[in-house]
């Protein structure tokens, strides 16, 4: 027969049991070591990209800077064939708000671009801040081996944009704001289709109201 113990040796007992857990668990957790995100272990497994990253206008970020969703799992399981993520910070849909992290003032401009608003309109073919400025290997403008200097941004275009990359295309601007004076024209034009399209429509409801309200009156006279 199992002797009886007080109630009170009883909850002792217990919450001694509890806080033994509880120290054990952070023991454990304190003597797990956290996962190594840094540049150089991430160039172990991406050596390709390391030529590009220190000749980067970035090759002072932190690789986590653009890709902070990267988890444990990633160091874990990915090289042994584990599927990748169907969508992430750096998915085309995603990079414009990843990239306007740091720069704010450009993905506004972007959202009000052609490009920026075919990727809100959901199409994910439309050109990105990776298409136009690359992605590991962002360079000074000034720099003639950038994507989007003046000598080689005809071909950058001409990736998208089938055909012989020509000159013109440098004469584009992309990134135009009103509050630098430039884009005017474009902001007006757009502004003058969304309200002629709001107008249009609205007129129609109108006209179809009135259509069917003449209907309507119609046959309740022929009733009478």
């Amino acid at each position: 027969m199992i002797p009886s113990m007080p109630l009170s040796k009883l909850l002792a007992l217990s919450f001694s049991i509890i806080l033994i857990v509880l120290a054990s668990a952070s023991l454990a957790v304190a003597g797990a070591e956290p996962p190594d995100f840094s540049n150089q272990n991430c160039l172990s497994c991406h050596a390709e990209v390391g030529q590009f990253t220190s000749a980067s206008v970035h090759s002072d970020f932190s690789c986590l800077a653009c890709h902070p969703n990267i988890s444990s799992e990633h160091l874990l399981g990915y090289r042994e064939g584990r599927e990748k993520p169907m969508v992430s910070l750096i998915s085309p849909q995603n990079v414009p708000e990843t990239c306007g992290a740091c720069h704010a003032e450009e993905l506004e401009s972007y959202n009000e671009s052609v490009h920026g608003r075919g990727l809100l309109l959901g199409s994910i073919e439309t050109a990105n801040c990776i298409d136009c400025h690359g992605s590991h290997n962002v360079l000074e403008r000034s720099d003639p081996q950038a994507t989007y200097s003046a000598i080689r941004l005809p071909q950058t275009c001409a990736k998208c944009h089938e055909g012989e990359a020509q000159d013109n295309f440098i004469k584009g601007v992309e990134h135009g704001s009103l509050a630098a004076g430039t884009g005017l024209a474009e902001h007006n034009t757009l502004k003058f289709f969304v309200w002629l399209t709001i107008l249009t429509v609205a007129g129609m409801i109108v006209h179809m109201e009135i259509e069917l309200y003449h209907l309507l009156k119609q046959a309740r006279s022929r009733k009478n």
